[in-house]
């Protein structure tokens, strides 16, 4: 989990924001909510691989839902769409539709 710590603390390190020492074990669930981010978080296992999953949400950029896994490798699991072709219906519902699926995922994982 040190690695997983290390890469989550470096990517909002802009921020001060860390995850908490204290969180590490494998049932891990919490949230952090300052210098206008939202994130909340949860670890788990997946192949063998232990992850820290997150949710992050800021006004000025889009939501994303990540994951770090305790190699260090670091992947987007999904994100808020925020733009579309202005005037096409289709590309609007598409748009819509990716963002209906994304936080309804984000909800299930109780995130």
């Amino acid at each position: 989990m040190n690695l997983i710590k290390q890469r989550f603390d470096d990517k909002f390190r802009p921020w001060q924001i860390e995850l908490p020492s204290d969180d590490q074990a494998a049932d891990l669930r919490g949230a952090i909510q300052s210098n206008g981010w939202i994130i909340r978080y949860h670890a788990g296992y997946e192949g063998g691989r232990g992850y820290l999953e997150y949710f992050a949400s800021h006004r000025m950029t889009n939501d994303t839902l990540n994951r770090i896994y305790e190699d260090g490798e670091e992947v987007v699991v999904g994100f808020c769409q925020e733009l579309f072709l202005a005037g096409d219906p289709d590309a609007e519902r598409a748009c819509r539709e990716h963002n209906r699926a994304f936080y309804q995922r984000v909800r299930d994982l109780g995130l």
